[in-house]
């Protein structure tokens, strides 16, 4: 079986055990292997927008005798689905607001019966402002460190609701609900970079929206860092 970097282990870990499941942006097809061979799913739809993915996920599914178990789609997003195909997806690996625009595209994961696992490699402030303002839910939120780097991995459902947030929120979601190291580890960078930027548009005027909309964050930011983080 493929060996998972940290990144896809903890999504894995996230999903939990479903029926089908759709995993966008495949790449070589090791998260589906895995969540076959685990027994978390009976069926996955595994898509990718190119071939040559594609094809090494092929050669891979057929290596370890799934072919029956797992349906590979050349498809831009979740454009290759239909409605009700899968009861949960799996986007991992790409920006914030790539992960909104094909979540955009295909309104029908507007669904409560869904599970998202969405993991950006940036942006995922945007992510989370754009999941608020169109109803999802982050059910949950951790942390992971992958070749030095530190990540979020998000766990999503469609709520229909959008509920008051502080300023925080966008910047950090609930990463300090239960906090892993890897999750603290994100926050005080993100409060790093923060202040960074506080710092650099401080004299700036028209950037005064923003720089009181950082102020007020850092500042919720750090007193749950001091309540919630022994």
């Amino acid at each position: 079986m493929p060996i998972l970097n940290k990144r896809l282990t903890l999504a894995a870990e996230m999903l939990g055990q479903v029926k089908s499941v759709a995993d966008i942006g495949t790449d070589h097809a090791f998260l589906p292997i895995y969540l076959i061979k685990e027994g978390l799913a009976e069926r996955v739809i595994a898509c990718d927008i190119a071939e040559g993915p594609l094809s090494v996920a092929k050669a891979n599914i057929t290596k370890y005798g799934l072919a029956d178990k797992i349906e590979l789609r050349l498809a831009n997003g979740l454009l290759g689905l239909e409605p009700n195909e899968v009861d949960a997806v799996t986007i991992l690996g790409m920006g914030g607001e790539t992960i909104a625009d094909i979540l955009t595209d295909s309104p029908w994961v507007k669904n409560p019966d869904i599970t998202l696992i969405l993991q950006p490699m940036s942006c995922d402030d945007r992510l989370r402002e754009y999941l608020l303002c169109e109803g999802f839910e982050i059910k949950s939120e951790l942390g992971v460190e992958s070749q030095g780097r530190f990540y979020t991995v998000m766990k999503v459902a469609f709520s229909g609701n959008i509920p008051k947030v502080g300023k925080e929120y966008k910047y950090i979601g609930k990463l300090l609900e239960n906090p892993n190291a890897a999750a603290i580890t994100f926050v005080n960078n993100r409060l790093k970079s923060m202040k960074a930027c506080m710092r650099d548009i401080e004299k700036v005027e028209r950037k005064r929206d923003l720089y009181n909309e950082l102020k007020l964050a850092t500042e919720a930011i750090e007193k749950m860092v001091t309540n919630y983080v022994k």
